[in-house]
């Protein structure tokens, strides 16, 4: 039984392994999760390798415990495993800066523009019943309350790890708070939650006119793009993370956070009745040129190791949702993707 090596395992991290294999000649890997987290666990296995790690964020890196967790985690990281190159994926320009300040190897490229378009499109004879959908954990920074002058609005929310009943509890003050509120998750007939998968989501965007993002701060926001490729325009709140890239003036409003400019600029947005199609388009626009962005970043570290690859005309073949999946274990990724010797596993 092949078993994990015993270096420096005091640098793992206990949460679900997400990532996803770009190349493997050189060894490209892009994970999601704690800073330099999928590393930390499929470093020991990689360490006489030659590895690439693209590192995307879903918390703002402008956050400065973030920020400072990150640089120390870099240098335990980089003198631990020398042969390992680590760049870090940005969702916002000014993360950008903060980095180079920081010394740490970065590249723009939002996490939005590798959300599967196929997932969320416009579904031509879906009854609008919502002024509006927001899509948000229960949590307070959220500012759900912002919705609160909204006459009719869905809530498609999930449970976070840990407790449930403190989130259920929000909720439930939430519901009192305001009337018009629809928690979509909710089934009609026993009221129990339900989590639902893309296919079900995309039908409750179709069902409201306006999408919904209203914290002061966060990452990248998938759902922004998802609103936009599903045909909704968007209120916003000034926010750091980056979820304003994907925003154009002609479809979206970014407001100041209170209630009724929230309320005003979901019905204005309402009133000049864009075409779903429209807004799917440019959206699409920008997926494509970010897109081509990371296919650059892939290719300049095949040319930089001396590999001949068109990786532009394979990325299709590499390309997933979110562009990672989630493993049990670094076991689990490394033998799916024949890089572990001794184990050996069919892929699924």
């Amino acid at each position: 039984m092949t078993t994990a090596p015993a270096v420096t395992y005091r640098l793992s991290v206990k949460e679900t392994l997400r990532c996803h294999l770009v190349s493997r000649d050189p060894l490209v890997v892009i994970s999601y999760g704690a800073p330099l987290g999928a590393p930390m666990q499929l470093g020991p296995f990689l360490a006489d390798r030659k590895a690439y790690f693209l590192m995307g964020n879903w918390w703002s890196l402008l956050d400065a415990r973030l920020l400072a967790q990150t640089k120390e985690l870099y240098a335990m990281m980089t003198a631990t495993y020398p042969l390992h190159r680590y760049i870090f994926l940005t969702n916002a320009p000014e993360e950008n800066a903060a980095l180079k300040r920081y010394g740490l190897p970065h590249y723009f490229c939002h996490h939005n523009a590798f959300l599967d378009e196929s997932l969320f499109h416009p579904v031509p004879g879906v009854a609008k019943t919502m002024d509006a959908v927001y899509t948000a954990r229960l949590s307070r920074f959220k500012r759900h309350i912002l919705a609160r002058r909204i006459p009719s609005w869905g809530l498609v929310y999930y449970y976070m790890p840990g407790p449930r009943e403190p989130q259920e509890t929000y909720l439930r003050s939430l519901t009192r708070a305001m009337p018009g509120m629809v928690p979509c998750n909710q089934d009609r007939r026993t009221g129990a939650y339900r989590f639902l998968p893309p296919k079900e989501i995309n039908r409750v965007y179709n069902a409201a006119r306006v999408g919904l993002c209203l914290s002061e701060a966060e990452g990248g926001n998938y759902a922004t793009t998802e609103y936009l490729l599903a045909g909704l325009p968007v209120v916003s709140t000034p926010s750091e993370g980056g979820r304003d890239v994907f925003l154009d003036p002609d479809n979206s409003r970014i407001v100041p956070p209170s209630a009724a400019a929230v309320a005003a600029a979901t019905a204005e947005l309402i009133a000049c009745k864009i075409p779903p199609r429209e807004i799917r388009l440019r959206t699409l626009v920008r997926i494509r040129e970010m897109r081509q962005d990371f296919i650059r970043l892939v290719a300049s570290i095949h040319e930089q190791e001396g590999r001949a690859d068109a990786f532009a005309d394979r990325f299709d073949t590499v390309f997933t949702h979110k562009m990672f999946t989630a493993y049990g274990t670094p076991e689990d990724f490394l033998a799916r993707h024949g890089l572990l010797p001794g184990l050996e596993r069919k892929s699924a």
